[in-house]
């Protein structure tokens, strides 16, 4: 029991000091001012654009946090993908693969991403709801909008996994090739950019069900579904309550997908940590 403690403890401490290393080299990075600029940008410009339009404006910010959601693949593996290749042309990946311990490495290496991905989409969500409750607009309750970017960010976390992963596998292009595949794939999911607020309809409960195992698209599908439940049950718009049952089962479906999905996915990538062996010099 003594043993199991002590190695727990070292864990623990290898983790959190993998984790500081990982923000000391991070906030020197572009990455950062990148993040900035795009949640600044975005819910600034989402939020007027729908303050001064007629459009529903609970049906305006679904179709926001879709977007927020259906980016999340394309910026998780542009932010991968330019991580990794610092750590490859600052010493063949040795601060993450020369590590005593590379699954801390690397899970600081993700959590790290993950973060630097989480805070922009809240500024991004807070910025957009500032515009909007100025301008008088409906606005979801602040579980919905709070379960909605809990969406985005629990839907992601396999996403920084998979493409830190391919990034070490086949380089930086390569993670932001899936990712950019990703994005388009999260729109389609949906029926595009969006559908449900040119159609008055809640796409989340017309999305078809074999996309709901990619897990590109959890993001958008889970921010959306927590926006479209509460636009179903207060029957906000005309026939909203008649698809609340369907929301919620694939509500059911989508979380259960996404729960068992990144623990299985995010644990075998741990646990094959030490396959990445070597350099993998690209010539990019």
């Amino acid at each position: 029991m003594t043993t199991n403690r002590c190695r727990n403890r070292r864990a623990v401490l290898s983790f959190s000091r993998a984790l500081h290393a990982e923000w000391l080299r991070l906030r020197r990075s572009s990455l950062i001012a990148l993040h900035a600029a795009l949640s600044l940008a975005l819910g600034l410009a989402a939020g007027l654009y729908f303050a001064m339009t007629p459009w529903n404006s609970l049906l305006g910010y679904d179709a926001f946090v879709q977007l927020l959601g259906a980016g999340a693949p394309l910026l998780a593996g542009i932010a991968c993908g330019l991580a990794i290749d610092v750590e490859r042309e600052a010493g063949e990946y040795a601060n993450l693969l020369g590590q005593p311990s590379r699954r801390c490495a690397l899970a600081a290496k993700g959590m790290m991403l993950l973060m630097l991905g989480a805070l922009p989409c809240l500024c991004a969500i807070a910025l957009f709801v500032g515009v909007m409750a100025a301008a008088g607009r409906p606005l979801p309750d602040p579980a919905a909008i709070a379960a909605s970017f809990i969406g985005v960010v629990a839907g992601s976390i396999v996403l920084y996994a998979l493409l830190i992963a391919a990034a070490l596998a086949w380089g930086r292009n390569a993670a932001i090739g899936l990712g950019a595949l990703g994005f388009m794939c999260a729109l389609a999911s949906l029926g595009g950019l969006g559908n449900g607020l040119v159609t008055g309809t809640l796409s989340a409960a017309l999305a078809p069900f074999f996309l709901m195992a990619v897990p590109f698209v959890w993001p958008t599908r889970l921010a959306s579904l927590a926006v479209e439940l509460f636009i179903a049950k207060t029957g906000a718009i005309p026939g909203a309550v008649e698809a609340f049952d369907a929301l919620l089962h694939n509500a059911y479906i989508s979380v259960s997908l996404c729960l068992v999905g990144t623990v299985a996915i995010v644990g075998a990538l741990l646990a094959g940590a030490n396959r990445f062996e070597g350099a993998h010099r690209i010539n990019e």
